[in-house]
């Protein structure tokens, strides 16, 4: 069997992302007697250095009127809902993710990295949880039994493991999320599975062609599209 090697860049508070990640674990299931798929997760900080904020204000803010942010939010609902995920932008967040991207960087099991990545996404999209609350996070991780013994919010390492992941990010796309198939070529958006599943029967079979990007379906500092 065949490995091909991702990269995923993605934020928690990106609401394209976790209807990103579940359409790529959809392609991966579908393609797992074909190819043997290994995930490196990446950071990006949609709202570096923000406190906290009402992610409705925040997105009418960033878009300039409530029309466009009612229209993505009703777009996002819609594309969540088919994909199982709920999207409850009353209790949604807007704000640095710095500490919820520490806490997934310093566990080191895979399993667990993927464990608490989902259980992050709900927590701030389904449950109206506070990930920019570091006692809250240590608590998503003991709900998880995953082992507190590694978790550090403090580390420089970590803190420069972020930022080498944004620099990274900026220099391929204009957002998240976005997908590195064997440093080859990328897929950005939350776009559909046949299009991942393309993206790693191409990695698998080493076909050099880059996949054509499709706008709409991402995020950015500058604000999410539709």
């Amino acid at each position: 069997m065949k490995s091909v090697n991702v990269e995923i860049w993605s934020d928690f508070v990106c609401p394209w992302c976790w209807i990103a990640k579940r359409r790529f674990e959809k392609a991966v299931l579908e393609m797992a007697k074909e190819v043997d798929v290994i995930v490196t997760y990446k950071s990006y900080r949609l709202a570096k250095g923000s406190i906290p904020d009402d992610f409705k204000s925040a997105l009418y803010k960033k878009l300039g009127s409530a029309i466009p942010a009612e229209g993505m939010m009703s777009t996002v609902s819609e594309y969540g809902a088919n994909e199982g995920l709920k999207y409850n932008f009353d209790t949604m967040r807007f704000g640095d993710t710095s500490d919820a991207h520490a806490l997934v960087k310093s566990i080191k099991s895979p399993k667990d990295k993927h464990l608490i990545i989902e259980r992050l996404y709900q927590a701030a999209t389904t449950d109206g949880i506070d990930i920019f609350d570091r006692e809250v996070l240590i608590s998503l991780v003991k709900d998880l039994k995953i082992s507190e013994s590694t978790l550090d919010f403090d580390s420089p390492q970590i803190a420069a493991e972020i930022a080498r992941d944004e620099l990274e990010v900026n220099r391929l796309s204009s957002g998240v999320p976005l997908f590195i198939f064997d440093g080859k070529f990328q897929v950005s958006g939350a776009r559909e599975v046949a299009a991942f599943q393309n993206a790693l029967r191409r990695a698998a079979n080493d076909v050099p062609e880059a996949i054509d990007d499709v706008a709409g379906t991402s995020c950015s500092v500058d604000g999410c599209a539709v």
